[in-house]
């Protein structure tokens, strides 16, 4: 058995062999952390919008001005519409 796989088996050996040779030789090995002044910048911008957010005022007399009563609302109800399969996913014919 083991000479019928012998092409395979040597393959397989070789393959791992420059696999390992490459990571060896070629691979660089510089993996950059971020250091504690980094993730402080990158929090401090989402405090300063939110901050920003914070100071945001509504003036409530406009609710009250002669412009926001002229409005005139255009919605329209949606009537009541008939309920579909209690199962959408189910095979049709078995609700």
């Amino acid at each position: 058995m083991l000479g019928k796989n012998k092409i395979a088996i040597i393959a397989v050996v070789i393959f791992l062999l420059l696999m390992l040779s490459y990571n060896v030789f070629f691979k660089s090995e510089t993996v950059s952390l971020p250091d504690e002044s980094s993730a402080t910048l990158i929090g401090e911008d989402l405090i300063k919008i939110f901050n920003e957010l914070k100071a945001v005022t509504l003036d409530q007399s406009i609710f009250s001005s002669k412009g926001y009563l002229l409005l005139t609302d255009f919605s329209k109800s949606v009537p009541q519409q008939a309920i579909g399969r209690p199962n959408p996913f189910n095979v049709i014919g078995r609700d």
